[in-house]
């Protein structure tokens, strides 16, 4: 490591803590009528985590991992991964121009380069219920009845390998449990906001118990549409349609969303369990529209105000994102130190997603298609000889993606232009990892992971030319296109990590682990031969160092410092003279920085209860190497890495005060902060989005019968934030919203 390097990371160390104190806030236990001393918040250190394949207390695990509680998530009013990502610091997310249902997740610097198309897979693994989500569409997935999330920060080359560069966000869903419990939860909010989740488990038999869930999810639309403007009824390129004027609407981006799942366990007489999950959802909601910034040409559209709230459109894009899946897990206990774990899984999702530029020019409107089916099986056997522990398996999953696009290029080249692709992806991998107690100090990790992927892609861009005065010959020559390629690519990853605990409350590790991303193929639209060649895997070397502190009075402490080389990043750049994106390997980069959280009672008795949750990360990313012509290397080298911000933090202050009768009232104040970042990889001033702070605060009273009142706000100084910004256009976070509901549990 460079000597430069390692005096920047020190000095990282130095400052972290200044932003510790708007930092990340980790989750508290599972509090309500069935949890027992549900008046004082549980430490984090007792969270438990399956992050490695098996259960241990979050302060046990010797890496960086966030841990959020079903509770927490509530509170919090997290409905998605965007949420999530909103309460994890060195985690940042961009929508791009899909809106809510084009979403890519960073982590640490790593995926904010990521396809939002349906054949790309996050650089951050998703997996929900131990089941790998292959492609993007799962990120529309909505969260209800969880459990926890766990989010493991940095590449996970062993247990989990494929596509895991980043690192990996598990959410868990609850179980029946061993007795009648259950909660309803009705919410009402700002823009005609209103939410109602359900949900009801618990044994039908000795030896079987059933749960369901239900959600359902609608309003919160913020943005005002104004309609195509002066625009309307135009024909910038003759003897084509007049641009279409839909006219005004307020309140647009409403949610629409349904969801339902059930679960059913059987405890078998064989000592092990077998459990079946199945969930289904459709999301019919109005797509956020970016808004164009004033001043900036879009396609020589000026907007006339510059308020972010307000947009111009020829039309007003819809969604409609269906999915459903099932999945069969067995935990059997084959000898007194031998466990047997299988899951099988099948997904299916669906979106129809319109989408727009920011502009009433139809210059990129487009209409999204998109079919996935996935099919994944895990084996696993796990178990401990002596002070060894294990864990051995192997894992396939096979998924096909069918996607059509309607690219509407009318105002700019008088047509419409087609793509009709398909792709379908194998990918097979066995692993294995031991935890080697050398004393009751030592513990000494290490594991090893092949993985085997093979691709197939093939389609074609064509002019539609509806109107019979195309122009897409001079502004895309390479049209009509069609391709047929493969990709086969295989992969030896691992890590190995020292930890050291010299007494019961410390623990130190240092640790060095590589991961992998699969090659695979551009998911926007081809318009040339080479932009349908197969990518290369993107490698990423990783060096960690950490320290935990927990103790018996409810104080945690976590400090995580890292170092990345990556190689061969996957990423969309601009090719001049063209400005059009293309999907490349773009050369090497590096990553370094540092991760902190702590936690902690400031008040703790019989009366009240006043904790403090914080943590954030600091961060630095630099490309290094760009392979390229003259112009792109000018364009790229030195350049921070897409959605990797150099600061952000994340705190909640928690206050819990028995007010007699049974009740409690709780008041919790959270922030959140993030410091400027670039959205696209050229690092233009107009792909750069400002630093901002948001704050929250919500009060609820409940009550030891199980019912409670709750009332929030959420950004309450109003600030004006972005999620994404690229050139003219910009896509604006929500504004200060108000809401309150009640929930019964039992």
């Amino acid at each position: 490591m460079p000597r430069r390097v390692k005096f920047r990371m020190l000095r990282m160390l130095g400052t972290v803590a200044a932003i510790a104190v708007v930092g990340q806030a980790p989750a508290y236990a599972q509090s309500g009528k069935n949890q027992e001393s549900s008046k004082i918040p549980v430490s984090t250190v007792d969270i438990v985590v399956t992050a490695q394949k098996r259960a241990s207390r979050l302060s046990d695990v010797p890496a960086a991992i966030s841990a959020f509680s079903g509770t927490y998530i509530q509170e919090r009013g997290v409905n998605d991964f965007e949420g999530v990502v909103e309460q994890t610091p060195g985690v940042s997310i961009t929508s791009d121009f899909g809106g809510a249902a084009s979403k890519i997740i960073s982590i640490r610097g790593l995926g904010g380069t990521d396809d939002y198309r349906p054949n790309g897979s996050s650089s951050a693994a998703l997996h929900v219920d131990d089941v790998y989500q292959t492609s993007n569409v799962f990120l529309s997935l909505p969260f209800f009845d969880v459990e926890r999330v766990e989010v493991l920060k940095g590449p996970q080359g062993t247990l989990y390998g494929r596509n895991s560069t980043a690192g990996v966000i598990n959410v868990i869903t609850r179980d029946p449990g061993n007795a009648l419990n259950g909660y309803a939860t009705a919410e009402i909010g700002s823009y005609d906001r209103r939410r109602v989740e359900a949900a009801v488990g618990g044994p039908i038999t000795q030896d079987v118990g059933v749960r369901i869930a239900v959600l359902g999810d609608w309003g919160g639309g913020y943005m005002n549409g104004k309609g195509a403007g002066v625009l309307a009824g135009l024909q910038p390129i003759p003897n084509t349609s007049p641009i279409p004027n839909p006219g005004a609407r307020n309140g647009w981006g409403d949610r629409d969303m349904m969801a339902v799942r059930g679960t059913a366990l059987w405890n078998m007489p064989t000592d092990g369990k077998l459990r079946l999950k199945f969930f289904a959802s459709r999301d019919q909601g109005e797509n956020q529209t970016t808004d164009s910034v004033q001043g900036i040409s879009n396609q020589g559209f000026f907007e006339p105000d510059n308020d972010p709230y307000t947009f111009y459109s020829n039309r007003y894009p819809v969604r409609d994102v269906r999915m459903w899946g099932t999945s069969l897990g067995l935990d059997q206990p084959l000898t007194d130190h031998v466990k047997l774990n299988a899951i099988v899984g099948y997904q299916y999702g669906k979106r129809y997603v319109e989408g727009a530029a920011g502009s009433p020019l139809r210059y990129f409107d487009f209409n999204f298609r998109d079919k996935v089916r996935q099919k994944s099986l895990e084996l696993r056997l796990s178990g401990d000889i002596g002070p060894v522990d294990w864990v051995v398996g192997g894992y396939a999953v096979n998924d096909t993606v069918k996607f059509v696009t309607d690219l509407d290029v009318t105002d700019v080249a008088g047509t419409i232009l087609l793509t009709d692709y398909k792709q379908t992806r194998k990918s097979r991998a066995a692993f294995g990892q031991v935890d080697w107690h050398i004393d009751d100090k030592f513990t000494l990790t290490g594991g090893l992971r092949y993985t085997d992927d093979k691709a197939h892609f093939w389609g074609s861009t064509t002019d539609d030319n509806p109107y019979g005065v195309s122009r897409a010959a001079l502004a895309f020559p390479g049209i009509p296109v069609f391709f047929n390629n493969r990709t086969s690519d295989n992969n030896l990853s691992g890590r190995v990590t020292l930890a050291y605990k010299p007494i019961q409350e410390v623990k130190v590790y240092a640790s060095y682990g590589t991961g992998y991303k699969a090659g695979g193929f551009d998911g926007s639209s081809i318009f040339s031969q080479v932009e349908a060649l197969p990518l290369k895997p993107e490698k990423v070397k990783a060096y960690e160092a950490g320290l935990k502190i927990s103790t018996d009075s409810q104080f945690y402490a976590s400090v995580d410092a890292f170092y990345y080389d990556l190689s061969e990043l996957q990423s969309f750049t601009v090719v001049p003279p063209s400005p059009a994106n293309v999907r490349i390997n773009v050369g090497k980069s590096r990553l370094y920085g540092v991760d902190i959280s702590v936690g902690f009672n400031l008040i703790n008795n019989d009366e009240q209860n006043l904790r403090l949750e914080a943590g954030g990360t600091l961060l630095d990313s630099k490309i290094t190497d760009f392979v390229g012509s003259p112009a792109q290397v000018a364009l790229n080298l030195g350049n921070d890495l897409p959605a990797a911000p150099h600061k952000s933090a994340n705190a909640s202050l928690i206050h819990k005060l028995q007010i007699g009768g049974g009740l409690e009232f709780t008041t919790t104040l959270d922030a959140r902060y993030k410091s400027s970042e670039f959205k696209r990889l050229n690092n233009l001033p107009t792909s750069r989005v400002g630093a901002y702070s948001v704050f929250g605060l919500r009060g609820e009273v409940s009550s030891d019968q199980g019912w409670s009142v709750f009332a929030y706000i959420r950004n309450l100084t109003d600030e004006v934030y972005l999620i994404d910004r690229n050139v003219a256009q910009r896509l604006v976070g929500s504004p200060r919203t108000f809401g309150g509901g009640v929930r019964y549990e039992f």
